[in-house]
């Protein structure tokens, strides 16, 4: 969202395709904000919505197009090809010239496909799930990665994984970061702590975000005389392993899992926490995150931050100079992180300053949005 609003600030006209609804009751405000239209792309619910997507393709003189490419539609996933129709008769008579996507998944096995029709290039961002889960096939990563204008990644560590893995695929592989809008996230050195600390931790309840080792490293400080007051917003299939632990061992007086927040509500819970913790860990099926977003608004804002060296992470909580980085999935070197940030020989204000000053230079939307602009433009110029 940031990044659509930063590209409409550049001048930038932007449509929006969404292949699935909203599913999210919750308002947030920057969405007033995005002048975008958005069109929803259809699946097919039963055979005469199928043959009406075949009519409509007709009508507006695709007929060729998908003859030409009915091997690779017939090869894909069936919701996938019938999307893609959909998408190509949506983009005719628009002037729209290049099509991005976000996530190395289906959305861009739509693209792809919408692509091979209509002629219109497209791009994508590669971020974590969409390359590191066991589920993903390497042959069609390879394909996108061909077949794309160009693809951008979100770190260093995904640049070189990717690069290592399709050494002969990646020649069009850019380096361009998650963006922030830093006017959300005004910076204010950390306040004095008082007796208890309190600590913040934001996202999905599920594995790889490393929360299931959190709860044992608040156990070991509450045991060891330590004032603790932890908050951990978010949802997930996780939510009543994590309860149940909670009530196993004694935190319900100070570990909260206060659900689903809004972005505002995020900004108030980090501007009211000492530290923000950010456990994550590489899941079984071999998922990981790859720089989670509310990391890099908790720099922005000046909470002190702790997270693990995992993927892209380390790229921004340098140890000792803008955070911690504790060993991942060890509850007793959070803990111990947790003391060393709440220790009165720690320079938090430095290191959060730090931590803001990285953030400008590598996260500011506006940045990140004329980098990605560039590279659309540079494939205007030789078309």
């Amino acid at each position: 969202m940031s990044e659509i609003l930063a590209r409409e600030a550049a001048g930038d006209r932007i449509e929006i395709f969404s292949l699935l609804p909203p599913n999210d009751a919750r308002f947030h405000a920057e969405l007033a904000r995005v002048q975008a239209p958005v069109t929803y792309i259809d699946r097919p619910l039963k055979t005469s919505d199928l043959w009406e997507c075949f009519h409509a393709a007709a009508a507006v003189g695709l007929t060729s197009a998908l003859a030409r490419n009915f091997a690779e539609l017939a090869a894909a996933a069936p919701e996938d090809a019938v999307r893609a129709i959909n998408l190509a008769v949506a983009l005719q008579h628009r002037n729209i010239r290049h099509m991005h996507v976000h996530f190395a998944s289906g959305a861009t096995s739509v693209a792809r496909l919408a692509s091979a029709i209509t002629g219109i290039p497209y791009s994508f961002t590669a971020h974590a799930v969409d390359i590191f889960h066991d589920s993903v096939s390497s042959e069609d990563l390879r394909i996108k990665l061909d077949q794309a204008h160009h693809a951008v990644t979100i770190s260093h560590f995904n640049l070189r994984y990717l690069r290592r893995r399709f050494p002969a695929s990646t020649a069009r592989l850019h380096l361009v970061r998650n963006g922030l809008n830093l006017d959300r996230f005004p910076y204010r050195d950390p306040r004095p702590l008082g007796t208890t600390v309190r600590v913040a931790a934001v996202g999905r309840l599920v594995e790889k975000k490393g929360f299931q080792h959190l709860l044992p490293a608040a156990a070991e400080l509450l045991d060891g005389g330590f004032r603790l007051d932890l908050r951990i917003a978010g949802t997930g299939v996780l939510a009543d392993e994590l309860e149940a632990t909670i009530e196993r061992l004694g935190l319900g007086d100070h570990v909260r899992l206060i659900g689903a927040q809004t972005q505002d509500e995020i900004q108030e819970l980090l501007d009211s926490s000492d530290i923000f913790v950010a456990p994550c860990v590489i899941g079984a099926d071999g998922n990981a995150d790859g720089m989670p977003t509310v990391l890099l608004e908790a720099m922005a804002a000046g909470v002190p931050c702790i997270s693990t060296a995992v993927t892209g992470i380390p790229e921004v909580v340098r140890n000792g100079s803008t955070g911690i980085l504790a060993r991942p999935a060890n509850s007793h070197f959070l803990a111990r992180a947790i003391q060393k940030m709440s220790s009165p020989g720690t320079d938090r204000i430095s290191m959060t300053r730090n931590a803001r000053a990285l953030i400008e230079q590598d996260f500011d939307v506006r940045r990140q949005a004329e980098l990605l602009r560039s590279l659309a433009l540079a494939e205007r110029k030789v078309a």
